[in-house]
């Protein structure tokens, strides 16, 4: 029986205790209760000291957007996708969008396209910033999520005055007319798509002369590099570099298979000048996606939460079929990740029970990348 197998049973047992009412997890009991959301962020827990478990998870730190995780990264039906939207709230700190909104001047943003929007949350976000009346023009190709962000959208636009107007189209066919936005960007997007030069190539089309095109994607390898406690700081130099390659050739793997690449914030500058915009800007969030006890907040309990369900399901990149898949793809071989594995899979139930006993310790360190450009004049 490989690991994967037993990993399915263990999961299998621990559902039909939970219905049976022996053993209530925090995560269900707290999904019930507050619709709890999904969170990506960088992993690491202090499973021995000598030894980084965000090198031994499957994937560290997993930026997602709804249609793409869905449909080319994680299996449809295996991801809670209310999670998956409303997590956005917990991205960012508001007064780091109101600092963006004034660099990129949105009290004159009439028109604004958000491409790949999912169910809105990126849209309602920035709602607030922008002048009565604008008009924010989300564009997915999952009928679902357009479904649910109108629902939402009638409470946001009479709150904030702005309105919305979701469609469905793709990303590198976009159904807007040339020139007519002041704005369009897209939130890890860029990273599941295999030519995302054709999706800036669209954005730059639609959006007028002067105006802005704006992508906010991660470098999620870079967090593979990032320490949440001191003991941490001995590691094995040897066994960080061979965990460090598992991520890698995963990481090379999705890029091979045509599923993007999800440390693609570093190249998006590259990207832009290629794309013939203008006057570039490069910032950073400074938001840290961390998990520090006591757990006290909605966020961190939310965050927890999540990654209790991530774990005892096998979903939110911590399954192995998936990252098998990619391994391989990426020139490695079974054997080898087996290996990788079975520490892995061990060090997952170390975390699930450090989270239930609200224990877990992470930084929450990460590297999101926004990115600005002109259409030139």
């Amino acid at each position: 029986m490989s690991i994967g197998h037993r990993g399915v049973y263990r999961v299998v047992i621990q559902h039909v205790k939970t219905l049976l009412g022996r053993q209530i997890s925090f995560a269900r009991v707290f999904g019930f209760i507050c619709s709890f959301l999904l969170s990506h962020f960088p992993l690491i827990a202090a499973a021995r000291p000598s030894q980084k478990l965000g090198l031994l998870l499957p994937n560290r730190s997993f930026y997602v957007s709804e249609p793409y995780l869905a449909s080319d990264l994680i299996q449809k039906e295996k991801h809670s996708e209310s999670h998956l939207v409303e997590s956005r709230e917990y991205w960012w700190n508001n007064d780091y969008l109101e600092l963006l909104s004034q660099r990129l001047d949105f009290k004159h943003c009439n028109r604004m396209a958000d491409i790949g929007c999912g169910q809105g949350m990126m849209s309602f976000l920035l709602a607030p910033f922008l002048p009565e009346n604008a008009l924010i023009t989300g564009i997915d190709s999952e009928t679902k999520y357009l479904k649910r962000a109108k629902q939402k959208a009638r409470k946001v636009s009479t709150k904030h005055q702005v309105s919305f107007n979701f469609v469905e189209g793709d990303a590198q066919r976009l159904p807007l007319e040339s020139n007519s936005q002041d704005m369009a960007f897209c939130q890890t997007l860029l990273i599941h798509m295999q030519q995302p030069e054709k999706v800036l190539g669209e954005m730059k089309r639609i959006v007028k002369k002067g105006g802005y095109v704006v992508a906010i994607e991660p470098n999620n390898l870079a967090s593979n590099l990032m320490f949440d406690n001191y003991s941490q700081t001995d590691y094995n130099v040897e066994e960080m570099l061979d965990f460090l390659e598992i991520r890698l050739r995963c990481e090379k793997g999705k890029r091979q298979l045509g599923e993007g690449f999800n440390s693609i914030g570093d190249a998006l500058p590259d990207l832009f000048a290629k794309a013939g915009l203008s006057d570039l800007e490069v910032f950073i969030s400074d938001k840290s996606l961390n998990l520090i006890p006591p757990y006290n907040s909605r966020e961190k309990r939310l965050r927890a939460a999540q990654l209790i369900e991530w774990i005892e399901n096998q979903t939110g990149g911590f399954g192995y079929d998936e990252n098998l898949r990619y391994y391989k793809a990426g020139g490695g071989g079974k054997k080898s990740f087996d290996a990788y594995w079975q520490k892995a899979y061990r060090y997952q139930q170390n975390m699930l029970t450090e989270l239930k006993n609200q224990e877990c310790f992470l930084s929450g360190g990460n590297l999101m990348y926004v990115v600005v450009g002109r259409v030139p004049e």
